[in-house]
């Protein structure tokens, strides 16, 4: 029979910790982006589904939509996560190709995920202000360019057009989704 048990030095997940850390974080984010906790996958994960739980049922009960609310309990998730680890692979690749080094995919999904709070946030007054979730996503983008200069020691001009090309594309999807 196959022994399933975690490895002994895998951390269970710590909710308390990850909700002061959230509080510390939405208080100063630029500074909380400099250094990365370094958090097991299933913290990550919890992290990342109930932030986007959240954004999407918020979304829909503002709307007052039960179609919303069910989307923001169901699809947001998984669109959310499938979306994350997009960032995070194009990312891993990035510093395989650019910077010709290898860093840790489960840092750079905690960068993912942390940078991205402010777009959830903003996210939820989506339904009323569209472009809102671009301010969002203006600022994911700025906490990610600090968090790759400061954890992944990238040079500013670079982290700043990985950011910038990142805004481009969802700008581009945005402008396309809204007005054409």
């Amino acid at each position: 029979m196959r022994d399933v048990t975690p490895p002994q030095g895998e951390k269970s997940i710590d909710v308390k910790e990850l909700v002061e850390y959230l509080i510390e974080f939405v208080k100063n984010p630029v500074e909380k982006i400099k250094t990365l906790p370094d958090w097991n996958w299933g913290s990550l994960f919890l992290l990342h589904l109930v932030l986007s739980v959240i954004s999407g049922v918020l979304a829909g009960l503002l709307k007052l939509n039960l179609l919303r609310v069910a989307a923001g309990l169901f699809i947001m998730p998984v669109v959310a996560t499938t979306t994350a680890l997009l960032m995070a692979m194009f990312l891993y690749y990035y510093f395989q190709f650019f910077e010709k080094k290898t860093e840790n995919f489960r840092k750079l999904f905690t960068l993912v995920v942390l940078s991205s709070i402010p777009f959830y946030f903003f996210q939820i007054v989506s339904e009323y202000f569209s472009f809102i979730s671009v301010i969002g996503f203006a600022m994911t983008a700025l906490l990610g360019m600090v968090g790759l200069c400061e954890n992944f020691r990238v040079e500013k001009k670079r982290a700043s057009a990985v950011a910038g090309t990142l805004f481009a594309l969802v700008l581009l999807t945005w402008i396309k989704t809204n007005f054409l």
